[in-house]
């Protein structure tokens, strides 16, 4: 039985707020000092409001991750109010953030931003959830310390950091030959400390639900291989360098749209991603902090169109080589103990070179990015503080032409006490034109300009024994890069798009001695000025929460989910656009857990209410999926 979104919704708060009003939690968590200064973050922030940056920012900590045993980001991504991942055209998992998806965020992985340079996005699904120690999805008015590309936002992914010597091995198994796998290790003893992280995930493929019967997607599978580690090494007792590497290894095929769009045989027989980070920080005299970074990310993958599902007669190969190398600068300066200077230095070049077919001749393109930032935090007395900056953003495009932007933020924050504080901010936000819209054969236009967004926000916070925090926003974003087909028939990319975006966003969260509760709640309009439409794929409501009960007797009970209601998509290559109402939807999600001294055991059920949906049109998620799963921690039981 297909229930109304708002009964489904109404279901979902009412599950919430027994444990959202009862129960206690120890003060003395919110009361915690500053997180210790670690490498792998870009601007350090401590625990208390005082130190929150001037925008919204979810945090989704280890302990919520490790509940619901994700394989990657797109399985966690919705737990930060505001964020929800679709799946569509070539398979990826794209985060849609107030309305604004990837190609319009920077995804930041221990301080190094990541990121396919010829699309200018990333795919949710290739940043494996294993070993991470936090996410931050931080929108509005992110700090100019991040750099260039961020206007629809930042995701600070930090993985673990050791801190003791300790093996963890974790695997589940579902059907079609479903079966995950995942290693960590590490250890810290005296000036060194290493961590390593190993996964395997691979499938037949997944099922989807039509007219009552399950049904295998046909060219589904994949094979996910994925390794991290890094080494540290503390030369002093305020310094400290890291050197790391990831590598990511995949093959796995891209399902057919089952309708509104032509139906494409694809399939990356190989993707790859390299990414090999040094970084270092120092102290900057007695008053100050220096932080370098340097990386280098490379790209290469190979993607086959075929002829029929049997895969034997292959029409088409393209081919990517792509790579991205660069660094960040950036520090704290303290001149007073009420006024603090951070500033940041960011560089990167990325070359992408690509063949649209065996034999075809290779065609090279390059994008330089240079930024920098300068933020002020002044404290004017006890309860005020004022922070104002300014980044100056560059892009030189393979013609040798320099584009400039200045970007300003400036905020309030007023904290009457401790643990409440009320911010408003402003800010403006630049967001340069991928290498495909300047310099696709089919499409590209090397004259485009900039895409400018302008934040405004006003925002409380509560952290005592119920954490709250609520905000309200207003985004106008102008020069927006469109596609559309001209008079003379072909199709390029022209600065023609206008868009605006107001709303209300809040999270509560609780936690008792029988368990804990997180729920948050998002409403939206997007708008397209030019056309009245509403912005694609972004429903108007969406609600988030997670209830987790126990442990008690070792047994624990997660429940999650995330409802959104209905939404649209124009589809076609130039107006007049075909549009596509896509359905309100709830998936539920649990994991009932047994735990015994060093080892685990789980039942983990996905859409729980076998919900038949689509986020974006042609493409029908996963049905339900049961699977079994096992844990062993030598570091939690010894």
């Amino acid at each position: 039985m297909r229930l109304p979104f708002y009964f489904k919704l109404l279901l979902c708060i009412s599950l919430t707020l027994p444990v959202a009003i009862h129960g206690d939690t120890g003060k003395d968590e919110k009361k915690q000092q500053k997180q210790k200064t670690i490498i792998e973050e870009v601007v350090v922030t401590g625990k208390t409001p005082a130190q929150t940056p001037l925008s919204r920012t979810s945090v989704i900590p280890r302990a919520t991750i490790e509940a619901l045993t994700p394989h990657h980001m797109a399985d966690v991504i919705h737990m930060a109010a505001g964020a929800f991942a679709t799946d569509g055209n070539k398979n990826e998992s794209r985060i849609m953030v107030r309305g604004l998806s990837s190609n319009r965020m920077t995804l930041m992985l221990d301080g190094i931003p990541v990121y396919e340079p010829y699309f200018n996005s990333f795919d949710l699904k290739t940043i494996s959830a294993s070993g991470l120690e936090s996410i931050k999805v931080i929108k509005g008015a992110s700090s100019v310390l991040y750099g260039a590309n961020n206007l629809g936002g930042v995701i600070n992914v930090v993985t673990m950091r050791p801190d003791q010597p300790f093996f963890t091995l974790n695997g589940n198994l579902s059907e079609n030959a479903t079966h995950f796998i995942n290693a960590s290790a590490g250890g810290a003893w005296e000036r060194f400390a290493m961590y390593a992280n190993a996964t395997l995930d691979s499938s037949e493929g997944f099922e989807t639900k039509e007219s009552g019967e399950k049904l295998l997607r046909e060219n589904s599978d994949w094979n996910r291989k994925n390794f991290s580690g890094k080494f540290y090494f503390s030369p002093s007792e305020n310094s400290e360098i890291m050197a790391q590497v990831m590598y990511n290894t995949s093959e796995y095929g891209i399902p057919a749209a089952t309708e509104y769009l032509k139906a494409r045989i694809w399939r990356f027989t190989d993707w790859q991603r390299l990414q090999l980070n040094l970084s270092g920080t120092f102290p900057l005299t007695e008053r100050g902090i220096l932080k370098v970074r340097t990386y280098y990310v490379r790209h290469f993958n190979v993607l086959d169109q075929y002829k029929n599902l049997d895969l034997q007669d292959v029409q088409w190969e393209s081919t990517y080589k792509n790579h991205s190398k660069g660094a960040i600068v950036s520090g704290d300066y303290s001149i007073s103990e009420s006024n603090t200077l951070k500033f940041s230095l960011n560089f990167s070049d990325s070359v992408s070179r690509q063949q649209g077919d065996v034999g075809d001749p290779w065609e090279e393109f390059h994008r330089s990015i240079f930024s920098v930032g300068i933020e002020d935090h002044l404290d004017l007395g006890t309860y005020w503080r004022l922070v104002g900056g300014i980044s100056m953003d560059a892009l030189k495009k393979d013609n040798g032409e320099t584009e400039t932007r200045l970007n300003p933020i400036v905020g309030v924050k007023f904290m009457p006490h401790e643990d409440m504080a009320f911010h408003v901010s402003f800010s403006n936000k630049t967001r340069f034109p991928s290498m495909k819209s300047l310099y696709s054969t089919s499409s590209g236009n090397p004259d485009l300009t900039s895409e400018i967004g302008t934040n405004f926000e006003l925002g409380f916070s509560l952290d005592r024994s119920l954490g709250l925090n609520a905000s309200v926003f207003f985004q106008s974003i102008r020069d927006m890069i469109q596609s559309y087909r001209g008079l003379d028939g072909y199709r390029n990319y022209q600065n023609v798009g206008r868009a605006e975006i107001y709303g209300f966003e809040s999270e509560i969260t609780r936690r008792c001695p029988w368990g804990e509760a997180h729920a948050g709640f998002t409403w939206l309009h997007t708008e397209d000025l030019d056309t009245g439409e509403s912005l694609d794929y972004v429903p108007d409501l969406q609600f988030n929460v997670f209830v987790r009960f126990g442990p008690f007797s070792g047994f624990s009970l997660g429940i999650w989910g995330v409802s959104v209601s209905a939404s649209t998509a124009h589809l076609g290559k130039a107006p007049p656009f075909q549009v596509i109402d896509i359905p309100a939807y709830t998936t539920v999600h649990m994991k009932l857990e047994k735990r015994f001294k060093g080892f685990a055991i789980y039942l983990k059920a996905e859409n729980l209410l076998d919900e038949v949906y689509f986020s974006e049109p042609g493409f029908p998620m996963r049905a339900r999926t049961i699977s079994f799963g096992a844990e062993v921690d030598v570091r939690k039981y010894r």
